[in-house]
């Protein structure tokens, strides 16, 4: 009695399983790369967010993680939460589309590093920079942010008001000086410089 129990049991259980595993596949098609997506999207972090089941990274730029930290005016400061309630103001009450330009998979989910602007053709990663909330990610962007980088250090706001300059990464592991993607790529979004 108590096998056939077990037996039914591992039998509607395995069921649940699949009918919730093909319903997550339904709802969240793959995107690959030139693929849109567009909606109000849930941030995550100060440089990821999500459209439902696509969880986007914002391409060209690096912003501080949640252990990051530095020391401004001599005190230690972790500036992610503000990062990311930057990147909410960014994208606050705005329709974002993103441009899919590599599809990376970390932990069990899929990531969509993607070039994103809002309806009013306001670059997010602009955005973030412009604000001194993300840095210029160089190994990816080849420079793209660099000028606007410029403006937000030499008025020494968000993460520029670090001692010691912000705790971003600024090239990949082939150090600095090397490119992480070859050829790199070029936003063709609606504020292309």
């Amino acid at each position: 009695m108590r096998a056939r129990r077990l037996v039914a049991f591992s039998a509607a259980f395995s069921a649940v399983l699949l009918s919730f595993g093909s319903l997550r596949a339904a709802s969240a098609e793959s995107r690959s790369k030139g693929d849109l997506i567009a909606g109000t999207p849930a941030v995550v972090d100060s440089r990821t967010f999500d459209f439902a089941a696509y969880r986007t990274r914002i391409w060209g730029i690096d912003a501080p993680e949640s252990g990051s930290w530095c020391f401004r005016n001599g005190e230690k400061w972790k500036p992610a939460a503000e990062a990311t309630e930057a990147l909410r103001k960014c994208l606050k009450g705005k329709i974002i589309t993103c441009r899919v330009q590599k599809v990376e998979r970390r932990w069990f989910r899929t990531h969509y590093v993607s070039e994103c602007w809002s309806d009013d053709g306001q670059d997010v990663g602009d955005c973030m920079i412009q604000g001194g909330w993300a840095t210029d990610y160089t190994c990816y962007s080849d420079g793209y942010y660099r000028d606007r980088e410029t403006e937000a250090r030499n008025k020494g706001v968000g993460l520029w008001a670090c001692d010691n300059g912000p705790p971003t990464r600024r090239w990949g592991r082939k150090g600095q000086g090397g490119l992480c993607e070859t050829p790199p790529y070029k936003p063709s979004g609606p504020a292309t410089r």
